[in-house]
C-alpha cells in the first residue's frame, strides 16, 4: 500500500486525481491495465488508471466518489492510500489456494438436485466449506474476467434477524446461521448489464456448491433502489459504487428438500430460431 498526496481536478471532460509518481515501476506492472484500489480521504475506491504518457497516470474520479469526497469542480487535494490489483495473478493465486472438500454428488446432479431450502437446523456452517463455496462464487465466468464481484459473510444474529424483518420475502434469514451477500462492484464493471450478469453467475455457482455440500441454499434477490438494499448496504458500509444484488441465505437443512420438478423441455428449448 502507497499512501500519498494529490490534488483532483479536470481533464478535459473528465474530473481525475494525479498519480505522483511512476506507477508502473511502483507497482512492478511493465504492461497492462493497472487495476488499484484504497481510500481516498478515507473514503474506499477501486478502478483503473489511465495512461497520459512520460510515465504519468491518473484515476477518474466519477460522480458518485465526488460526491462523496465533497468536490465540486474545484482544485482539490486528497489524502491517498493505493495498493494495486494484478487480476491475473490474483486468478493464479485462488486457483491454488482452492480447498480440497470431498463431494461424492457429480456436478450433473448437484445442478439437477439443487433445490430452494428456507428451513435450517440449529447447526454452524464450517468455515472451511464457507471456502469452499466462497471460491465456487470467485471462479464464475464474468465480461473480461473483470469479476467485479465481492462476497460478504453475515453471521451476526441481530442482523440477519432485522434483514429478515425488512423483507417479507426474505424471512428465512430470522433462523439462518449465517448468509452471503453478493455485491456488484461498479469501479470494476462500469455496464451494468455485465455487472449483474457476473453477480448472477457467481451466486449460482455458489448455490451448486452449498447443495454439492450436503447444505441447502436460497436466493434473495435485492432491487436496486428499494429500502431493503439501502438497509443492506448501510449494515454493510459497502464503499461508493458497490452494492448489494443477491443474499443468499444457507445452512443445514431441517428436512429433505424435494428436487425441483423437470421442466418440459419442448416448451423452453428451441433450435436454430424460436
Amino acid at each position: 500500500m502507497v499512501e500519498f498526496q494529490s490534488r483532483i481536478g479536470k481533464d478535459g471532460r473528465l474530473t481525475v486525481m494525479e498519480i505522483p509518481f511512476d506507477a508502473r515501476e511502483t507497482f512492478q506492472m511493465p504492461k497492462g491495465t493497472i487495476f488499484v484500489c484504497g481510500t481516498i480521504n478515507g473514503i474506499p475506491y477501486r478502478g483503473k488508471l489511465l495512461s497520459r504518457g512520460n510515465g504519468k497516470q491518473v484515476l477518474t474520479i466519477d460522480k458518485t466518489l465526488q460526491k462523496g469526497l465533497g468536490y465540486a469542480g474545484q482544485d482539490f487535494p486528497v489524502n491517498v492510500a493505493m495498493a494495486c490489483e494484478n487480476q491475473a495473478e490474483m486468478v493464479d493465486e485462488e486457483k491454488e489456494a482452492i480447498p480440497r472438500l470431498h463431494s461424492d454428488m457429480e456436478a450433473i446432479t448437484a445442478i439437477a438436485g439443487r433445490a430452494s431450502v428456507r428451513k435450517y437446523m440449529d447447526k454452524t456452517v464450517e468455515p472451511q466449506k464457507l471456502e469452499v463455496i466462497l471460491r465456487a462464487g470467485l471462479s464464475a465466468p464474468s465480461a473480461k474476467n473483470k469479476r467485479p464481484f465481492h462476497f460478504v459473510v453475515v453471521e451476526d444474529k441481530a442482523v440477519l434477524g432485522a434483514w429478515a424483518a425488512g423483507n417479507s420475502n426474505a424471512k428465512m434469514l430470522s433462523h439462518a446461521p449465517c448468509c452471503i451477500v453478493v455485491c456488484g462492484d461498479g469501479n470494476v464493471e462500469g455496464t451494468r448489464d455485465f455487472l449483474v450478469g457476473g453477480c448472477a453467475a457467481a451466486t449460482q455457482n455458489m448455490l451448486i456448491a452449498i447443495h454439492a455440500l450436503g447444505l441447502g441454499g436460497v436466493w434473495c434477490g435485492v432491487l436496486r433502489g428499494k429500502e431493503w438494499s439501502r438497509q443492506v448496504a448501510a449494515d454493510l458500509y459497502l464503499p461508493v459504487k458497490v452494492e448489494p444484488l443477491a443474499v443468499i441465505a444457507l445452512g443445514y437443512p431441517t428436512e429433505q428438500e424435494k428436487a425441483p420438478v423437470p421442466w418440459d423441455m419442448k416448451s423452453h428449448i428451441h433450435y436454430e430460431r424460436w
